[in-house]
């Protein structure tokens, strides 16, 4: 498999460029230096963890719609706001929760439609 550096790929099917292994990557090194940091406060090392897992699911594996990512992205930011709220001690976990269960329904949706053009095209 040739890797990309930065040319974004239109043809169907699974994608990634080197940007996006780069991106990934900050994302997990950033999980390890908040876990190391702040590991007694919560799990707060799990949302660049989760972060970069959407990322890669959203636009490499099922290739959604930019619509749908930052329906994805609104979701994530009020279920993260309102956790935070009503649940000060495990808010991470229930917006986790929350919106792995948005992005299940959104990768459904997409992968029903007639613009699917992800891994299983």
């Amino acid at each position: 498999m040739k890797i990309q550096i930065f040319k974004v790929q239109k043809e169907k099917g699974f994608r990634i460029n080197l940007v996006d292994i780069i991106f990934i990557l900050l994302l997990i090194l950033s999980s390890f230096y908040i876990y190391e940091k702040v590991n007694d406060i919560g799990y707060y090392f799990l949302l660049p963890l989760y972060v970069g897992f959407t990322f890669f699911l959203f636009c490499n594996l099922f290739r959604l719609r930019t619509k749908d990512e930052i329906l994805w992205v609104f979701f994530f930011l009020i279920s993260s706001l309102l956790t935070m709220q009503y649940f000060e001690n495990h808010w991470v976990l229930y917006t986790i929760l929350l919106s792995f269960s948005f992005q299940s329904i959104l990768i459904m949706r997409h992968f029903r439609s007639e613009g699917y053009r992800g891994i299983w095209y």
